[in-house]
Parts: structure tokens; sequence; C-alpha cells
């Protein structure tokens, strides 16, 4: 179980990776994960798509990762519009395929759904999800966390009550969305550690591999780019290969403070390619 395996004698270093939607884009992806485990990540999570669309994807893949490539994974699941039947019936698979290791999310709804509520259904937050796993007892869970605020949240403080609310009902370490700024990072984790939150919270990095698609993915959420950075990525748009160097050049030096600074793993939002994860680690 790898949430209740950090320390301070290592960091811990994980990857994480979406299930593509096609039966060609599995095969492409279990090609591409031998070359990802030649990295020798400690486990590597698997991400789930809104009301469990990709549910057998998701397992299938974590499945090869666990099973074939003999490294440790963590199954995503999600539990907007779930029922408890749903939500066993997906534990159940994931004990049947030697996986005990949740990334317990409260999701969001299918695409063109505006309205939340009608979408939900037995489990209305992800701190009533991790209660349910939590009490089979045989799994470990992490849960998410932001360093600049959910973006549904009013404010901070109530975001970390939210926070809390999922360590206290069984979390055993938190993975926080991806931010590009580490003083963002520092200061959430003193919040934290002030709110009584004393479980692990490993930094996630997405490094930047195309401008236009980070500016949509921090508006949706919530997350920002740093001034410098986004003058100095507009520079670089239509030459893909500087874009590159600048994103993989910042994921470094934001990976190597984080370790320098007590950070207990670093989490690494990989987007299913292999080349830029490759030099980050050798460089880290």
């Amino acid at each position: 179980m790898v949430f209740n395996t950090y320390n301070s004698s290592k960091v811990i270093i994980s990857f994480e990776l979406f299930p593509p939607r096609t039966d060609q884009g599995v095969s492409t992806l279990k090609e591409r994960l031998a070359h990802l485990a030649g990295l020798n990540p400690d486990f590597i999570t698997v991400t789930y798509g809104a009301m469990g669309s990709t549910q057998t994807n998701t397992l299938e893949i974590a499945s090869h990762i666990k099973n074939v490539l003999n490294i440790e994974v963590a199954h995503h699941l999600t539990c907007v519009g779930a029922t408890t039947h749903t939500i066993n019936n997906t534990l159940t698979q994931m004990l049947e395929n030697n996986i005990s290791n949740v990334v317990a999310l409260r999701g969001d709804p299918p695409e063109g759904t505006q309205d939340l509520s009608s979408t939900l259904n037995e489990f209305r937050y992800a701190e009533d999800l991790v209660k349910h796993i939590n009490a089979a007892g045989r799994f470990s869970i992490a849960v998410a966390g932001y360093p600049e605020k959910h973006i549904e949240a009013p404010n901070m403080a109530a975001d970390i009550d939210n926070l809390k609310r999922k360590v206290d009902a069984g979390a055993d370490a938190i993975i926080t969305q991806l931010f590009y700024n580490n003083d963002d990072y520092f200061e959430f984790v003193n919040l934290c550690i002030n709110s009584g939150i004393h479980v692990p919270i490993i930094p996630g990095l997405m490094p930047i591999l195309d401008v236009q698609q980070i500016q949509r993915i921090t508006s949706m959420c919530g997350a920002t780019i740093p001034r410098g950075l986004l003058r100095d990525l507009l520079k670089t748009e239509g030459d893909r290969s500087a874009t590159h160097r600048l994103g993989i050049e910042h994921t470094i030096n934001q990976a190597t403070e984080l370790k320098k600074n007590g950070a207990p793993g670093i989490h690494f939002y990989v987007l299913n390619q292999y080349f830029h994860i490759s030099e980050i680690m050798t460089a880290i």
C-alpha cells in the first residue's frame, strides 16, 4: 500500500496517466508504459473519467502496470453519480487485480451537464467516498489538495476545512493539483499543518508542453501561471522545441527545490508522454 509508506528518508516519485478511450490508444499507451517503467517510478496512478466513463480502460491499464510491469499502481475513483453498488463492484474488481491503492475524488459531472446536483447519488462529496472505502480496511487512500484553492471553494479556509474532513475520514496522503510557483505549495503545507492535517502532502507537477493547452487547463482548474513564466512561454509560441525546453527546465527547477526543502514525494502529471519525463528524471 503506497500512500502510507512516505517517510523522511526517501523522496517517492510517482507518475499519473489517463486512460485513452480507444483500443488503439490503450495499445499505444501500453507500449509507452514499457519506457516509463524503465524510469523506475515508485508507483503510477491511472485516472478515471466523469461518471466512470473510462472505468474499463482504467482498470485494464492499472492491472497491466501492477501485474505485467510489477509496478505499484493506484486506481482513481470518482463518486459523482455513483451508487454503493457500483463503487463496491469497482473496489472488488480492483482487489481481484491485486490493486489496493485508491485516489478518491468527488469527480466532475459528465460533459454537457450543468447542474452537478442532478448527477449526485449516494456519495455527495469525496469525504463520503473516503469513509466508504476506509470502512473496508483493505485500501490505501489518497485525496486531492489544492495549493491555490479549489475553484469552487469560497475561500482557502473553507477549502482546508473540506480537506481536513477527507483526511479525518481515512485518507493516508494528499496529492496536490498542479501549480507553477513552489511558494504556493509551501504556504499550503503550512496551512494544512496549522489546521491539524498531518499526512504527507505530495506536490503534483505538470510539465508544460503546449502554451494554449496549459492556459486552458489552468483556467479550468483555478491554477495560475506566474507572470514571468507566461511571458516567456508566449515568446515560444510556434516553436514547439523552445516551449518544451522552457517547460522542462521549469519543472526541473520546481522538482529540485521541492526535494531540497523536504517534499515527501513528487507526483508528475506526465500526459501519457515519455520524452520529457525521461529528461526530468535524469536531471533530478
